[in-house]
């Protein structure tokens, strides 16, 4: 039989479920916690939003030597300090700032490509020639140069490059996730590189809006709060569905999704580059006050004069001196008006006294900049402005060492391209490669080689665009532009100066080919005297 539920009943139920005002606090301030301090929840403001957009990429804390060392001990652990550092580092020491532009700058992503499973007689076909559209309109649509420099800059300064490729939008743009190892984690490979879980809590803090992220994440967002549609941990999965595979708050990115380039690939652990270089930077404040306290020293002057005793002293007079203590005040007082700070002036009852100088120290803190620098293995001549001048031969040899440090990165982008690129075509599958660096040198070099081979028969018109900085479809439509505008009839033949002017003479050398001797001569005019000319 079935009871009746009274009003009284119910009232009795209601109070039972009564939460004590103890419990309400408790729930407030695990609501305030959970929302990074702010008891409204996931709010959007123009200021959380700015606080979020700085956090994705600078977390910079001030290092101390204790710090630094324990952070040493256990880089593994300590991922997040040593990042943070860095960032701490490029803010405060400008040199340490300008080695990271100048090797994150050393890149030019000169483009070139082939089709790798296509035959000779395919390429008039129009399946090769819509295909070949296709990767056209890619990199029209895609800054690669601008994209892929901002990653090299991040793999820098925190080691590793986490990002959301974005084809959804009119321009193809790479959207950066938090570098923080809170948020982005390694937890795998695969054939274009390493894969990554990302930490779904970023999406609960206040400020940050998953709509602006692409549509995967809104998606799994909302499955975190269902309990039907949580799925297992199982990160064998294939790559393309990493999505299915989740633990906690942490979900396994698909590579169609996220994207991650990393400095070295050999490890999983993300140690900044130049962690090497911590211990030295940290005693930058230490040097300074050092040199301070140095040209301090070297500004002052002291001047210590022998006051003079009574030439018929008697052994009665308590005071010998023959001048008056009052009178010798006001004395200093004028001298020390005249002279300013900068040097002191005292009066001794001594013999002998003499005038005391400080003399210039060396210059610690050049010096110690200068060292710090050269254990990051980059030429610190090439970085300063000041010292000796470094031979042709020297500079050569430094750029090149530093190009190529910095190459090895390229097969991480072709990568990306390889990957991300055959996604849009249809039957004909591509392979990219990058070359080149933006010393002028290395462009002129590239440029010869490729006309060297032109000469002999050899015409490759993708070499030639990437030597001037071109992408090969951007050098293509410009020829085919000068060519339906009748540009070549319109140009008026010039004669050479040399030919005009009737003067002999070898050809002046380019700076790459100058020996020591031949710098050297040219730097100084030594040829001016036998006839020679400065151009």
């Amino acid at each position: 039989m079935r009871k009746e539920v009274t009003l009284e009943d119910t009232e009795k139920k209601e109070e039972e479920v009564l939460l004590t005002e103890q419990e309400v606090w408790d729930i407030i301030k695990f609501a305030t916690a959970l929302g990074g301090g702010n008891i409204y929840g996931n709010a959007l403001t123009p200021m959380l939003l700015n606080e979020r957009m700085k956090e994705i990429s600078l977390n910079p804390a001030r290092a101390t030597e204790a710090l630094l060392d324990d952070a040493l001990l256990d880089p593994k652990n300590s991922e997040q300090t040593l990042q943070s550092f860095s960032q701490d580092f490029e803010i405060i020491s400008q040199p340490y700032k300008r080695l990271l532009g100048y090797l994150s700058n050393l890149l030019s992503f000169d483009l070139t490509y082939e089709c790798i499973n296509v035959k000779e007689e395919d390429y008039s076909k129009s399946t090769y020639r819509n295909d070949l559209d296709r990767v056209k309109e890619f990199f029209d649509r895609f800054d690669y140069r601008k994209e892929f420099a901002i990653a090299v800059s991040e793999m820098l300064r925190n080691e590793a490059f986490f990002c959301a490729p974005r084809f959804d939008f009119e321009q193809y743009v790479l959207q950066e996730l938090p570098s923080s190892p809170n948020y982005t984690m390694i937890t795998g490979r695969w054939d274009y590189g390493m894969l990554f879980s990302f930490n779904m809590y970023w999406f609960i803090q206040p400020g940050v809006d998953v709509d602006l992220y692409p549509d995967f994440f809104m998606k799994k967002y909302g499955e975190f709060w269902d309990r039907n549609k949580r799925r297992k941990y199982d990160p064998s999965v294939p790559v393309e569905s990493r999505g299915l595979s989740s633990w906690v708050y942490w979900l396994d990115i698909p590579v169609d999704v996220g994207f991650m380039f990393k400095l070295n690939p050999a490890m999983a652990v993300r140690v900044p580059y130049f962690t090497g270089l911590f211990q030295d930077l940290v005693q930058q404040p230490v040097m300074r006050a050092l040199q301070k306290n140095a040209n301090m020293s070297t500004a002052n002057r002291l001047i210590l004069g022998e006051v003079g005793q009574l030439k018929e002293a008697q052994s009665k007079t308590k005071d010998q001196f023959n001048i008056s203590p009052g009178l010798l005040g006001s004395f200093l007082a004028l001298v020390k008006s005249a002279i300013g700070e900068a040097m002191k002036t005292a009066a001794l009852p001594l013999a002998n006294v003499q005038g005391i100088s400080f003399p210039g120290e060396t210059d610690l803190y050049s010096t110690y900049l200068k060292t710090a620098m050269a254990t990051s293995g980059v030429n610190t001549n090439l970085i300063f402005t000041q010292d000796q001048k470094l031979t042709t031969t020297e500079a050569q040899l430094s750029v090149d060492t530093d190009i190529q440090l910095m190459t090895a990165l390229y097969p991480q982008f072709e990568g990306f391209l390889n990957y991300h690129v055959n996604r849009f075509t249809k039957r004909y599958k591509f392979r990219f490669h990058f070359e080149g660096s933006h010393f002028f040198n290395n462009r002129q070099q590239r440029y010869d080689k490729a006309l060297g081979l032109a000469s002999l028969g050899i015409v490759l018109p993708q070499k030639i665009a990437a030597s001037l900085g071109m992408s090969p479809f951007e050098f293509q439509r410009q020829i085919e532009e000068a060519k339906a505008s009748g540009f070549v009839e319109k140009l008026t033949p010039i004669v050479s100066g040399y030919q005009q002017s009737g003067e002999a003479g070898r050809p002046k050398k380019a700076d790459s080919d100058l020996t020591e001797e031949g710098d050297q001569t040219r730097s100084s005019g030594g040829n001016v005297g036998r006839g020679g000319k400065i151009n």
